[in-house]
């Protein structure tokens, strides 16, 4: 397993033994945001990008005597919200080709970089023009690691993954297709757009029509704008992220998972999601399960995921220990699943707790991100009937492991039911 892995587990005495004083004045802020004498452009006076908010969008404001809160279309971990998102445009009508950045409070996209014959397809191993959207996803890592310090390595990538399927769901709704890939020099085009240690990609979607033409390197190196107000660096998450960045890896097309679902339906789902707090206990039908967990065992096993679940209260499903669909140990395991979520209720009162977990070491970055797209998924599908979800990145490594009986890393948990 990567050793960045290893050291960040969690256990009953680790957690007890490694409290800290969090400092709320420190707190960074959670938006990135380019001079006001750049190029913007909103959003919504394109009809080209309509739509497009989706991907990250402001859907609901909690007023704390401290500040306003605000609520995205893509969850994080503690709603801290490490990612940001670039997107590529060429050739799309009414609107200048170049590399742009997103910015979910205000709805807006910055001009950073105006493209012709180069562009970012550059850093990937089919450097073909795309003419349409490449949407890059990166991290600001001390947005995370300022509440979660180390371990926050783990739930950057998780982050990533929620984002990579709230753009997929985004585009599903907006009729146009998704190409995943994760192979391509994330420390060149880091450099490229000015990142320092702090930020780092992670990902990219395409929706695009790729031509004959090549591509050559960015013309020029775009300015540094820090995404925090206050940062404080953390190498153990630079180094593990440097040592994990590159792999070999295809492109692929995800199935569409939303295939029969009515776009407007689809989009109010993107808009209503929300992360329960807790689960009364009630019964979830059969129906709601099949179809929220369809087609995501065979997508999960092939790329290296195995998908454990202790199922709970699911009417005329056994109770059990699942694997990727399969019943492997009958049983009431709520007691175990709530122990294990480092003792918290959701994990005990769903209806299913599913364990995201796979044995890949040189894809781990990968298996991590779509374990956390996968999430999304379920998340989406939960939303379009009336079922609560939750997704817990902190449990006990060592003893799930143990009881799930695998040699696997346990990768993210997620908790669904009524």
């Amino acid at each position: 397993m990567p050793q960045f892995h290893q050291q960040t587990k969690h256990s009953f005495m680790s957690i007890r033994k490694n409290s800290f004083f969090l400092d709320w004045r420190t707190q960074p802020t959670t938006y990135k945001t380019y001079p006001h004498f750049q190029q913007c452009f909103k959003i919504e006076d394109y009809e080209a990008l309509e739509g497009l908010n989706l991907i990250g969008g402001i859907t609901f404001e909690k007023e704390y005597p401290e500040g306003k809160y605000y609520l995205r279309t893509v969850p994080s971990a503690g709603a801290l919200f490490p990612c940001e998102v670039y997107v590529q445009i060429r050739g799309v009508k009414s609107f200048i080709s170049g590399v742009y950045h997103y910015e979910s409070k205000r709805g807006i996209l910055t001009l950073l970089h105006e493209i012709d014959s180069d562009g970012v397809e550059y850093y990937f191993p089919s450097k073909a023009k795309q003419k349409g959207f490449v949407f890059l996803i990166s991290a600001i890592y001390f947005r995370s690691s300022w509440k979660y310090r180390d371990r926050s390595i783990r739930y950057i990538l998780l982050d990533a993954g929620h984002q990579l399927g709230t753009i997929y769901t985004a585009l599903c709704v907006m009729g146009t297709p998704s190409n995943f890939a994760f192979d391509f020099d994330k420390l060149a085009l880091n450099e490229t757009f000015g990142f320092r240690k702090d930020e780092m990609f992670l990902a990219s979607v395409t929706s695009a029509e790729e031509t004959p033409k090549d591509t050559i390197k960015p013309k020029l190196t775009f300015p540094y704008v820090c995404g925090c107000d206050h940062l404080e660096t953390n190498t153990f998450i630079e180094e593990a992220y440097a040592q994990s960045a590159n792999y070999s890896d295809e492109p692929f097309t995800p199935p569409n998972f939303f295939q029969n679902i009515p776009k407007e339906q689809l989009k109010q789902a993107i808009i209503n999601r929300r992360s329960i707090r807790a689960f009364r206990g009630a019964m979830t039908s059969k129906e709601s399960y099949e179809f929220i967990v369809q087609e995501l065992f065979e997508f999960a096993k092939s790329h290296n995921i195995d998908i454990f679940y202790t199922l709970h209260r699911v009417e005329g499903v056994q109770e059990g220990l699942y694997k990727n669909g399969t019943l492997i140990q009958e049983g009431n395991f709520q007691e175990k699943s709530r122990y294990l979520s480092l003792e918290q209720n959701l994990g005990g009162m769903s209806a299913v707790t599913f364990y995201f977990t796979s044995n890949e070491v040189e894809k781990y970055q990968k298996v991590s991100i779509l374990s956390g797209f996968i999430a999304h998924i379920i998340y989406i599908r939960c939303e379009l009937q009336g079922v609560g979800c939750s997704g817990i990145g902190a449990y006990y490594d060592d003893e799930a492991k143990a009881f799930l009986n695998t040699p696997n890393n346990i990768l993210y948990l997620l908790a669904i039911g009524n």
